[in-house]
């Protein structure tokens, strides 16, 4: 179940990373025209920082093991029904939807 659970991480990781990549792009186009290019440039070397900084300041960093999964408990069944669902009948019968079909005239 893990190898399942890393293939669908990693699947998701890399649909996000790929999928924010023209964003980036857009946006790194519109602050370069907005504030020039080496302050762009800048704040592209200086923003992957951030998620290091993030980490640094979290309670992650004082974790040494990982936690126990939270219990799961079993849903209830849904209560039993004591009739079938109707099902709805056609509002005209057979008979008059063929001669319909066939080109007569009701009137």
């Amino acid at each position: 179940m893990q190898a399942r659970m890393q293939a669908r991480m990693q699947a998701v990781i890399t649909w996000l990373t790929s999928g924010a990549r023209p964003v980036a792009a857009l946006l790194a186009g519109a602050l370069g025209t907005w504030l020039g290019v080496r302050p762009a440039l800048t704040a592209g070397t200086l923003l992957p920082l951030v998620p290091f900084v993030v980490l640094a300041r979290s309670p992650i960093r004082a974790l040494r093991q990982m936690p126990d999964p939270p219990a799961t408990t079993v849903p209830s069944p849904p209560a039993a029904r004591t009739a079938p669902p109707t099902v709805p009948t056609a509002a005209c019968t057979d008979d008059a939807q063929h001669n319909r079909s066939l080109g007569s005239d009701a009137s």
